[in-house]
This record gives C-alpha cells, structure tokens and sequence, in this order.
C-alpha cells in the first residue's frame, strides 16, 4: 500500500468496480467503507466473492499491515481464498507495455526506491529481476536497455535514470498502484490454484522497519 488507497472487484478477466483515492496516511479510516461502497455498487456480498487479492508491498509498513489485516479478515469471515500480490508486480500490470521489460519503482527516500523488472508475456508480468529496495544509482546500473520505467520513483529520480540510460528510458506517467490490476492478477492466481496460506502469509516488505533498525544501531553502536 501507498499515499493510493484503491480498492476493486474483477470478475471474468475485467474489473467491474474500482474506487481509488489518493488518501495520504488516512488509509485506517476510509478502507473498510471503501470495500463497502465497492461491494454495495456491485450489488454483492463478501460471502459472494471466491477470494481477496491484497498488494502486499513494497510501501508503507503502516498501510501494509492495515491492507493485509483487512484483506484476512474478510477471508476468515466469509472463508475466503487469500492470495498476496506484488504492489510492483501491479503496476508493471498495470503500465500495459507488452514488448518491453517494465522497472515499476516507488519512492523509498533518501535517494531509494522499491523496483523490479517485469517482461510483460501476454499481458501476465513475468519477473525478470526480482523486487529490492536499493539506492537508485545502482538500479540504472543493472537496468535493461530498452526499459519501461513506471511509478513516483521513476518520477521523483527521472534525472538520474535520464543520465544513465538516455532515450533507452520510456516513461509511462500514469503509473500509480491501483487495486484494478490487483484484483486482476489476483483471480488469474487464484483460477491457477496459486492462493497463499492465511496465516503465514506476511507483506513484501523488502527493508527493515526504521525500528528495527535503530534498534540494530543502537546495539552495534552505530546509533
């Protein structure tokens, strides 16, 4: 989850509801009636539904688990399948570049930013290089050329993408993580039998809590 708190219904391979917000830190308060208003416009219960699909991250740590405790709530309530899917996985999705390797990247701070690279195989984002956190500088090292970039990472560090790959960089503007793509990628995962075990499953948080890590400092010193 992100500052875009996005919540849709697929059905037959198309999205038939989706409400998506641009909600800052107020995910909490507006996700559960955003579910609601969802299901209600579609005319459904959630014991209707065959299962829940949940970006599971990279982004925030707070709305991660605020997404993923809601997302098993419903599938324990209705017994529900559970299935996580990558937030970069969705936008690689959602950027509908076939053809070309898609880097989706967030905005991670500090001159880092959350990315993968996805080939794009009848529309099904297939990983190329697998989802980190790592300082952009040695992203575009490692990028291939040419490449899709997509997401307010690629926007906030365009400069430096720019100077390392040139015209080999295509930028694709309207790459926000939506739930659309989610729930898209979600049933695909589902009719293929590949769900995730409820009470196992965790976010994608590729980085350590800034507690943890200030924790860590303060016992080797560093702090």
């Amino acid at each position: 989850m992100t500052a875009v708190c996005s919540v849709a219904l697929a059905c037959d391979a198309r999205v038939v509801v989706e409400y998506t917000l641009e909600l800052g830190s107020h995910h909490s308060e507006r996700l559960q009636p955003m579910v609601e208003m969802v299901l209600r416009e579609a005319s459904l219960s959630v014991g209707d539904l065959d299962g829940v699909a949940v970006a599971a991250g990279p982004g925030s740590f707070t709305g991660l688990r605020i997404g993923m405790g809601l997302a098993k709530g419903l599938c324990r309530g209705a017994d529900l399948v559970f299935v996580r899917v990558s937030t970069l996985a969705g936008m690689a999705f959602g950027a509908g570049v076939e053809g070309m390797p898609v880097c989706p990247m967030l905005d991670a701070r500090r001159g880092n930013v959350y990315a993968g690279v996805y080939d794009l195989v009848g529309e099904d984002p297939i990983s190329r290089m697998p989802d980190r956190a790592d300082a952009v500088s040695n992203w575009v090292t490692r990028l291939p050329r040419p490449v899709t970039v997509v997401g307010d990472g690629a926007q906030a560090y365009r400069d430096v993408i720019v100077d390392a790959l040139g015209r080999d960089a295509y930028f694709v503007t309207l790459g926000r993580p939506t739930a659309g793509a989610v729930a898209l990628l979600g049933q695909a995962r589902c009719e293929r039998g590949e769900v995730d075990d409820m009470e196992k499953a965790e976010p994608f948080y590729l980085r350590r809590t800034q507690a943890e890590r200030v924790r860590e400092a303060r016992l080797t010193g560093d702090g």
